[in-house]
């Protein structure tokens, strides 16, 4: 983004959280838990699927963030 935008990246990371009050990161992965709640509600995507669809390093890893952001597995809410 840094590269893209032309600025420092140090300067963008500041500058996105003074504006939004979270990290770039932090941004990013919860629009990624958003997208994955939308699959599993409306598509017969797998998990690991899912996973992969939203460039999470493993299913493994979707799975914790998944549960971090939501208190349940995206299994858990899937059956919900």
């Amino acid at each position: 983004m840094a590269e893209f935008t032309g600025h420092n990246a140090h300067y963008l990371a500041q500058k996105f959280r003074a504006e939004t009050g979270q990290s770039i990161s932090d941004y990013i992965r919860g629009v990624k838990i958003s997208e994955a709640k939308s699959l599993l509600m409306y598509s017969s995507l797998s998990l690991a699927e899912i996973s992969e669809q939203l460039a999470f390093s493993s299913q493994s890893f979707f799975t914790a963030a998944f549960r971090q952001a939501t208190g349940v597995t995206p299994g858990q809410f899937r059956e919900n």
